[in-house]
């Protein structure tokens, strides 16, 4: 039978275990919904006839829907029963994917994306709202932050996996099916433990007035603005676009009316209180730093398969060893906050093992690289991820008074939303430029006078020759050497990447040791704030 905690939201058979285990088969498909297709980009701009740029700023429109929406959901929280909303939700849910499977439109995909980014704070809501009953003391509801974070960041390979196997033997738009599958036994699992009656709105019912639809708009059109420059900027050659201009202008339009308009009323969508508090700000600093220094996978990948050779399959499997780091680093830091240990260290050692992935993968970015070469550094990433994004997510919500705890929460969702379009976007800009100038480099070398690029091109011609290729031309063995200066000048972006974001986790660990008059005691985490 359920323990106390338990008793007025699961029948009364249900033991504690099975609770557990409903929560995560219910979370980790919902957690995963992200970036489900962030392995099958090209699959996914060959299925939409568009450019792989274009799948990356769907992927974007999920993340701020996600922000958008959090203070807009909380009304329909609280205005409906529990159980019957979680099955309208399981419903809009289902249909927005059936309608996804079944069009090849990308602007249906864009609008479904938006609306399935907010419908899924709704799954969110109710997963935290159990998750968190499970916890009542301060201790444990640390604990809880941990669990929960190890489980949302833990889903990225399994996802992958996912990815990889559906994408091998499926069209494209079976992956909207997938979505569902993977939801239907947490779902039928929890509407079979869950009471009737069941109730888990934490203030009680609100009715369902004074909902702020304009600041939700001007929120919405703002951060749109801004993963639009920031992710197509590079393709439209920054402001010598028109197109970019004008979406800057709009962007910073936009986002003085919002904040001017948040100033003017009382109840406002996102409390800019937050921002008087000084801790709160360090938090946002913080969380810029933790997003930029972990970096965007997509160059990691991009050496995955370039020079490791690795498929999508052995790509995903290899990524587990993160998500164990993930959860290492979740735990331990979770016991050191909870043992008062001077925050300062706890970043430090997090910023720490991400330094230390930078500077192992150096030594192993090569031609040679073996898999075994990255376990290490992989789980070092991975370990760095959990302890910061828990220590960081504390710090800044127990920075504020508890009755802007859940703007502050909300906040710290749209900084996340920005710096993971800002890494992205970086990454997209190096990864151009670098490459850029490895090829001129290369191209230099190359001419009749360098004895080793001769080499390389007579090889590449045996082998053509050997396997009774024609080369009649000297066209099959420029392309065979142009793919191999091609494949060297990713590996030296990557090389260069890794290097300049060594010297920037340098520079944040430096300044984490030198913040001037820092004082910090983790304070009682509210009951009602919603930890994201």
């Amino acid at each position: 039978m359920p323990s106390e905690k338990n008793k007025d939201v699961f029948r009364s058979w249900v033991p504690d275990w099975l609770i557990l285990f409903a929560i995560f088969l219910f979370l980790i498909p919902i957690a995963s919904v992200l970036g489900i297709y962030m392995a099958g980009i090209n699959s996914a701009a060959s299925y939409y006839g568009v450019d792989a740029i274009d799948i990356r700023y769907s992927v974007v429109i999920f993340y701020l829907a996600i922000v958008c929406g959090f203070p807009l959901e909380r009304h329909f929280f609280n205005r409906f029963s529990s159980r019957p909303y979680l099955i309208w939700c399981s419903i809009i849910y289902v249909s927005i994917n059936l309608i996804l499977y079944n069009s090849d439109s990308f602007s249906v995909l864009l609008i479904l994306r938006f609306f399935g980014g907010i419908l899924s704070v709704s799954f969110i809501g109710i997963s935290f709202s159990l998750i968190f009953r499970q916890f009542h003391a301060q201790r444990s509801r640390v604990l809880g932050y941990a669990t929960l974070y190890a489980s949302l960041f833990a889903t990225a390979p399994l996802a992958q996996i996912a990815d990889a196997y559906v994408f091998t033997d499926f069209d494209f738009n079976s992956i909207f099916l997938v979505k569902i599958y993977a939801l239907l036994p947490g779902l039928l699992l929890f509407l079979l433990l869950l009471k009737p009656a069941v109730d888990l709105r934490p203030e009680g019912r609100i009715p369902f007035r004074n909902v702020d639809w304009k600041s939700f708009v001007l929120l919405a059109a703002t951060l749109l603005l801004i993963a639009y420059v920031l992710l197509y900027g590079q393709y439209y050659q920054w402001l010598s676009s028109a197109r970019i201009t004008l979406c800057m202008i709009g962007f910073v339009f936009m986002l003085m009316v919002f904040v001017i308009r948040q100033l003017k009323l009382k109840d406002p969508f996102i409390d800019l209180a937050v921002f008087k508090a000084r801790n709160f700000r360090i938090g946002m600093l913080l969380l810029i730093a933790f997003y930029f220094a972990k970096g965007d996978t997509s160059a990691l990948y991009g050496f995955f398969g370039n020079s490791v050779n690795l498929d999508s399959y052995h790509q995903g499997y290899i990524m587990l060893i993160n998500a164990v780091g993930i959860i290492a680093g979740a735990a331990l830091t979770a016991r050191f906050i909870l043992g008062r240990v001077n925050i300062r260290l706890i970043w430090i050692a997090g910023f720490g093992a991400l330094l230390g992935y930078h500077l192992l993968s150096l030594r192993s970015i090569s031609d040679q690289a073996e898999i075994t070469d990255l376990l290490l550094p992989l789980f070092l990433q991975g370990f760095g991820n959990g302890s910061l994004i828990l220590s960081i997510v504390i710090f800044y919500v127990t920075a504020v008074p508890p009755q802007i705890g859940f703007s502050s929460s909300v906040t710290g969702v749209a900084f996340r939303f920005f710096s993971f379009t800002a890494s992205m976007a970086l990454v997209s800009f190096m990864s151009l430029q670098q490459q850029k100038v490895h090829q001129a480099s290369f191209a230099e070398t190359v001419s009749g006078d360098n004895p080793i690029a001769m080499q390389h091109i007579s090889a590449y011609t045996s082998a053509l020759q050997q396997e009774g290729k024609v080369v009649g031309s000297e066209n099959a063995v420029s392309a065979v050497f142009g793919r191999e200066v091609a494949k060297q000048s990713n590996l030296m972006f990557v090389r260069d990447y890794f290097i300049y974001m060594s010297i920037f986790i340098g520079l944040v660990m430096l300044t984490i040791a030198l913040i001037p008059h820092f004082h910090y005691h983790i304070r009682k985490i509210g009951r009602k704030l919603i930890p994201v």
